[in-house]
């Protein structure tokens, strides 16, 4: 993860990941973006952060999480905090289009240019 001094002026962006490789792999993608990669593994400590962490730009989640529905995590987050979301799952988007709530939906595996792309087109850079 990026360092504190300049994790001020860097995107924000919450990773809601149960796999702790894939975590970690997202980290070091966020990094080199750079943005300020804040990971955790669960619907409970996403909420928590959100609550805790002002100027989030975006939340990724998978959609399976240990303790809740993934997609139901990203509409709470964006209506509460008002960033964009994106679900990043090994499930393709259903055929009949994403959810109103979803910015953008990945599918796993992903490259580091698609995740970079993301990042940079939902995060506005600082002033």
């Amino acid at each position: 993860m990026p360092d504190t001094a300049n994790a001020d002026k860097l995107p924000r962006v919450l990773v809601v990941e149960d796999h702790p490789d894939t975590l970690a792999v997202m980290g070091k993608i966020l990094s080199r973006i750079p943005a300020d990669g804040i990971p955790v593994a669960t619907c409970a400590a996403a909420r928590d952060t959100a609550a805790r962490v002002p100027d989030l730009c975006v939340v990724i989640a998978d959609l399976h999480l240990p303790d809740g529905d993934g997609l139901e995590l990203l509409a709470e987050l964006k209506a509460k905090h008002g960033c964009a979301t994106v679900v990043l799952s090994g499930t393709d988007a259903p055929t009949t289009g994403i959810p109103r709530w979803v910015d953008l939906w990945l599918t796993k595996p992903t490259t580091a240019q698609t995740l970079r792309r993301a990042v940079k087109s939902l995060c506005p850079d600082p002033a």
